[in-house]
């Protein structure tokens, strides 16, 4: 009897080394990387002190533009180079449009009810969709005030505030902040603030706070297990998502009671008309409450945290760049004189433009991508990747690599620009990303930074605080790279 049992057992481990070597054996090409280790994987690769964008450069190096590795127990794949990047998620781009499984995002996003971190289902697909619709329709001015509208008013504002403090060591965070604020939440809740009012404090506290606390690559992502266990900053997490949600949950059902379908004020009321319409076959709905909560919450993650930390780094290198300020402020002379800048004037201000996209380049804030999940079994670059593997582009490398750019660590927006002026974007600038997941604001985001740096520079000279050093454009090891606070003298044009 034994023997027989014993047969069985080395049958069955055969039919399974078998399948194995079947689905990951010599027939499948995997991408080259570092041994792993036990347990903990290639987690030693990021334990020198080094950006992990810099790490992933360094491996690209010694194993090619595609690389594996381990992190944990979890199997990844990073992409180093504008063609394996465009392959993966413009060319396969449904095999790449997943999400991974984080047990911080579900935390943030309502068990994944958001577009941002929600991973690609059919209900994830009919959010974006709508998401993206009420968005636009918005933007336009469908049935209200047209966006660009609403950002040159909003700059003109927040430059009469820094009328009153310009001088030789000036600090505008905190006019930037209301600026943006009230152009997202105009968009999103029909809502102004004043720098005084309690939830715009709330609203900014929480959206700086989210940035701290939660950052790619938590250990409470890489070993889900820890989750058991008491965590000071965990807690700290659950409590901000608490007041967050106060904020957003507060707005929602203010707008759900006085909903009027004939007087749509802004992107929650269009999510809302969608909400009220949308049934599947069997008559269930298929877009909640969360659903819509949860898509103004991203409205303010990508409208305002991302629009914020550009405007900072454009002010930094504008700073140690006087030259650009220079022909910036030429060419608006030139286009509309010294009135403030409106959308409308765009065509004119194709070296501000240039700019503009030369910061985003530059500082490559998301370095590393938003974390892609593979949907099926696929490949990039002659080499298969499993199904469910997280993926990762290493996009700060891919604009800075001289095969892409002149010059490529020199702050020049030239090289958005055609030898007669107009703008011209490369098919290595990946800011907005690709494919199924690409940025769906990215003209709300345009909008604002042409705008708000165009109306700054109108108005003021950006130079070197007094008695201060410029500002640091070397970010630290983090994988979102911000520049550190700064001060600037603010001139009076």
């Amino acid at each position: 009897m034994v023997a027989i049992e014993l047969v069985i057992l080395v049958l069955v481990l055969w039919m399974v080394k078998s399948f194995v070597s079947k689905r990951y054996g010599k027939q499948y090409r995997l991408p080259p990387g570092p041994p792993a280790l036990p347990i903990i994987g290639n987690l030693p690769v990021f334990m020198t002190g080094k950006a992990p964008y810099r790490v992933m450069k360094n491996l690209a190096d010694k194993y090619g533009s595609v690389f594996s590795l381990k992190i944990g127990t979890t199997p990844f794949v990073v992409l180093n180079d504008v063609d394996s990047i465009r392959e993966a998620l413009h060319h396969r781009s449904v095999d790449y449009a997943g999400r991974p499984c984080l047990y911080s995002v579900s935390l943030m996003s309502r068990n994944n009810c958001d577009i941002v971190f929600g991973d690609y289902t059919p209900g994830w697909r009919l959010h974006r969709r709508a998401t993206a619709a009420a968005l636009h329709k918005n933007i336009r001015g469908v049935g209200c005030e047209a966006m660009g509208i609403k950002i040159t008013r909003e700059a003109e504002y927040f430059t009469q505030l820094l009328m009153k403090k310009a001088g030789p060591v000036v600090d505008i965070e905190n006019e930037l902040n209301l600026a943006i604020i009230n152009i997202i939440s105009q968009l999103t809740f029909a809502t102004r603030y004043t720098l005084d009012d309690p939830e715009y404090q709330a609203l900014v506290d929480s959206n700086q706070k989210f940035s701290s606390l939660l950052k790619p690559g938590d250990p409470i992502d890489v070993f889900p297990a820890l989750k058991i266990f008491p965590s000071k900053k965990l807690r700290l997490v659950q409590e901000l998502i608490g007041s967050r949600d106060a904020i957003l949950q507060k707005k929602y059902d203010e707008h759900l009671a006085t909903f009027d379908p004939k007087s749509i004020r802004d992107i929650t009321d269009t999510l809302i008309a969608t909400m009220k319409e949308s049934k599947d076959q069997n008559g269930n709905d298929v877009f909640c409450a969360d659903h819509v909560v949860m898509a103004t919450w991203d409205m303010f993650l990508g409208g305002y945290e991302a629009t914020y930390k550009t405007i900072k780094w454009a002010i930094a290198f504008l700073i140690h760049h006087p030259e650009v300020q220079a022909k910036i402020q030429s060419e608006m002379t030139a286009g509309f004189g010294d009135r403030m800048p409106t959308w409308e004037d765009r065509a004119k201000l194709p070296y501000l433009e240039a700019t503009v996209l030369e910061t985003l380049r530059q500082s490559s804030m998301s370095s590393m991508n938003g974390p892609r999940r593979t949907t099926c079994d696929t490949q990039v670059k002659g080499y298969d990747v499993a199904k469910d593997t997280t993926v990762f582009c290493n996009l700060w490398w891919v604009h800075h690599d001289p095969k892409n750019w002149k010059d490529p660590m020199s702050f020049r927006p030239e090289h958005f620009l055609t030898e007669d002026g107009k703008v011209s974007v490369p098919r290595a600038f990946l800011a907005f990303s690709l494919g199924s997941r690409a940025c769906i604001g990215s003209q709300l985001a345009l909008m604002q930074l042409i705008l708000l740096l165009g109306g700054l520079l109108q108005r003021f000279n950006l130079r070197q605080a007094v008695g201060e050093p410029l500002p640091d454009l070397e970010p630290g090891s983090e994988l979102v790279r911000t520049v550190g606070d700064y001060t600037m003298c603010l001139e009076v044009r």
